[in-house]
């Protein structure tokens, strides 16, 4: 019988470094995995403006392309909207310092909009979990859209730099964001497979929990600004 690596770390992680260990070390079915990352998806690009969606694209179009000059320009014009979004974010963080998550949600359970993003996505999960488990075997992979890498704009001072939230074979070679790292105080080394790997490995944010460090752990840090100080995402 297949095992499942689910062990609990040694250090207590939070939840979301707990899914990151699970998502890139364990096991899991390949169906699970495209599941559980579709719920994520779905959240992480709810609250992003089309105008944010449609810079990031041509972002990641210019880098193809190797147009630094206008990569450059778009970044500027990312970091301008963003930095809008950021003072409406103002109001938003005052709501929920008055009020729990949950009244919140409660209070929105009714508004259209809140219901089209819960019951589709209860929709895919549903489709989804259904073509996987009438797969033989559990082998074959569930359609689903292939994930656009996420392109952020780092910032720290005077010096910017475009920061891939790269995933799968492409994030194990960590030299071609090599800038952004060492702007972050990492360094890459060679470990005793020869893979590429961040030193330190890990890193903790201001209430003292330790993360392992990854693309998508340091960016959210970062977002949060609960570590890299001084250091800023567009």
């Amino acid at each position: 019988m297949q095992s499942t690596n689910t062990e609990t770390p040694a250090h207590a992680l939070a939840p979301k470094d707990e899914y990151e260990h699970a998502i890139n070390r364990s096991e899991h079915l390949p169906q699970a995995k495209n599941i559980s990352e579709m719920v994520l998806d779905a959240f992480n690009t709810t609250g992003e403006s089309e105008k944010i969606r449609e810079l990031r694209a041509a972002i990641r179009k210019a880098m193809d392309d190797t147009d630094d000059d206008r990569a450059h320009e778009l970044m500027g014009e990312l970091k301008q909207i963003k930095d809008i979004e950021q003072a409406n974010a103002t109001a938003l963080e005052d709501l929920s310092s008055r009020f729990s998550i949950s009244q919140i949600l409660h209070n929105f359970r009714n508004d259209p909009a809140f219901e089209n993003i819960i019951y589709g996505l209860a929709l895919k999960v549903l489709n989804h979990t259904h073509l996987a488990m009438k797969e033989p075997g559990g082998k074959a992979k569930a359609s689903r859209p292939k994930k656009e890498m996420e392109v952020f704009t780092l910032s720290n001072g005077e010096v910017s730099l475009p920061f891939p939230i790269r995933v799968g074979r492409p994030a194990a070679n960590l030299s071609q964001d090599g800038e952004a790292f060492a702007l972050l105080g990492f360094s890459i080394e060679m470990d005793e497979e020869e893979k590429e790997v961040l030193v330190p490995a890990v890193f903790t944010d201001s209430h003292g929990v330790e993360h392992v460090a990854t693309r998508k752990s340091i960016a959210t840090a970062i977002q949060e600004q609960t570590a890299f100080a001084g250091c800023t995402l567009a």
